[in-house]
């Protein structure tokens, strides 16, 4: 806001080529890359070229991958004889780096006739961001100075590259001078981004200067890894905390459906001073809609408001998501119509709000909206709608829906089979149930078996029952063949034998699941009153 205020003011008055470069700069530090560049083009239009706004308009047009425009501009600098400035250059190199134009990056480096570390550094980057890592070792061999963000740069690439072996071996190598808090952090982050949690942990207790970034970073890594007690243990142990961190908490809990304690942190941190932003709202939205708990929603839906937060597509997807997913499908829809620019996962939501609350139709109807809208569906849209017409019984149109991931290039996995086997098995058509789940390209599992066996018992084909029963005898071959095999299949057979009401079956299974001395975790069920 206080940037279009600013922008208007830059268009009412004339400003010296000073004035509107400062002020292209404080667009950039503001995080608006699109009015720096709209600056920049009204007022060059009324004077020659100022050096030092190039780089920063270079800069604009790299955080919007606006490389059209950045080779506009790279012919202005031509035309214009600033293109020897060092600094001008390495932005060139950098723009071209961050857009994907390699080519053109690599151009303008070799033909710079001055370089600074900077100017490698950028051209290092680039090399990492496209995956091209022996590439950028070379220049890295190449570099007679290096600083410690040459070395950060080369550790952050192959970390992102996923090659923690070599990103660990430059790490080793940083001279002790240069070995600074960053490339500790950026070790840690590449190593929790691989899953690698006890490797992230140690180099993060090796520590001794840490900054609230790499606090952030191993609390996220261990709820994505499930390990909250870990994740609250790290929490815990801090000496202060930002907003960053306690968004880190409350994201963690609502991914792991801990709706309780999403709640409790919230009201916690906002006792502790700090004001919720857009992640803090959509994660209590996520544990609100997860736990059906409608009221508190409906508070933070009016929090929103009074505290004027930005309604960006995280929150509103989070607020169709709640209200979809607690049954108020009115307000979820009121929402949804009023956004301008819907993505694929608004379509969802709504989508799977209409399916689990059992109006099938509207799932369908919407479904058709979004194939005839610019937004494609994806693997969470077609589950949603086979589950819609399995629950209204809609054969036709749950063939025709499966049949229509090809066209979409999407594959389907076992739950859309299993969406589709159970439609065909509630309408009775065993038969094609049955050759569905023998077509398969993976192995059934026990929800996909379970509900043909269920059907058959609804229909009664003994026939058909039995040749279902064989395919769950090869499934127990199959997982009891497998070295790294638990006792897992006893609780998948109990499960089939259970969903198609054979009692007796499914207790032989716990039988020999609990002879095996095999433990299954408690499951608990969340009641709101």
């Amino acid at each position: 806001m206080i940037g279009n205020q600013n922008y208007r003011a830059q268009r009412s008055t004339g400003n010296p080529p000073s004035n509107w470069c400062n002020f292209i700069r404080s667009l950039i530090s503001q995080k608006q890359p699109k009015e720096a560049i709209l600056i920049y083009t009204r007022n060059r239009r009324n004077g020659g070229t100022v050096i030092g706004a190039i780089p920063l308009v270079l800069k604009a047009c790299a955080s919007l991958s606006m490389v059209g425009f950045g080779k506009a501009l790279h012919s202005e600098i031509l035309k214009s004889g600033v293109g020897c400035d060092v600094m001008v250059g390495t932005s060139l190199v950098d723009m071209y780096g961050k857009c994907r134009d390699i080519v053109s990056s690599r151009k303008v480096f070799d033909r710079m006739p001055e370089r600074n570390v900077v100017s490698w550094n950028a051209m290092i980057g680039g090399y990492m961001r496209i995956g091209n890592t022996r590439l950028a070792s070379i220049l890295f061999e190449s570099m007679s100075v290096k600083s410690s963000i040459t070395w950060n740069e080369m550790i952050d690439g192959y970390a992102r590259n996923g090659d923690m072996t070599m990103a660990r071996r430059i790490f080793d190598s940083v001279p002790v001078g240069l070995k600074n808090v960053v490339a500790w952090t950026v070790l840690v982050d590449g190593y929790v981004s691989s899953g690698d949690m006890d490797a992230a942990g140690e180099v993060f207790d090796r520590m001794t200067d840490r900054n609230l970034y790499v606090w952030s970073v191993m609390i996220t890594g261990y709820f994505k890894k499930g390990d909250t007690a870990k994740a609250r243990g790290i929490f815990d142990g801090m000496g202060s905390r930002n907003l960053v961190i306690w968004n880190s908490l409350i994201s963690g809990y609502a991914q792991n459906g801990m709706c309780e304690e999403v709640l409790d942190a919230f009201s916690r941190m906002r006792g502790e001073g700090f004001e919720p932003d857009e992640v803090t709202y959509t994660s209590v939205l996520s544990a609100c809609a997860q736990s059906g708990m409608l009221d508190i929603g409906k508070e933070i839906h009016q929090i929103i408001l009074e505290k004027r937060i930005e309604m960006n597509e995280f929150v509103l997807n989070g607020l169709v998501d709640m209200y979809a997913k607690c049954g108020d499908l009115r307000n979820a829809r009121l929402i949804f119509e009023g956004i301008s620019l819907q993505n694929s996962a608004t379509w969802n939501c709504l989508i799977t709000g209409f399916a689990i609350h059992g109006q099938c139709t509207e799932a369908i109807e919407f479904f058709r909206r979004m194939e005839v809208s610019a937004v494609k569906p994806d693997s969470i849209t077609f589950l949603s709608v086979l589950s819609a017409c399995a629950h209204g019984g809609f054969v036709e149109e749950g063939l025709e829906t499966f049949s229509k991931m090809e066209k979409y290039g999407l594959k389907p996995n076992v739950k859309h089979y299993g969406c589709l086997v159970d439609l065909l098995g509630r309408k009775g058509k065993l038969q094609d149930a049955y050759n569905l789940v023998k077509g398969m390209p993976m192995m059934p599992n026990d929800v996909v078996l379970g509900a043909l066996l269920g059907a058959c018992r609804i229909h009664s084909d003994a026939i058909m029952t039995d040749r279902v029963l064989e395919l769950v005898r090869k499934m127990n071959s199959y997982y009891s063949s497998r070295d790294d095999d638990d006792d897992g299949h006893y609780v998948l057979l109990s499960n089939i034998y259970a969903a198609s009401e054979r009692w007796e079956m499914a207790r032989g299974a716990r039988v020999k699941f609990s002879a095996n001395g095999s433990k299954k975790p408690p499951g608990c069920s969340l009641l709101v009153l």
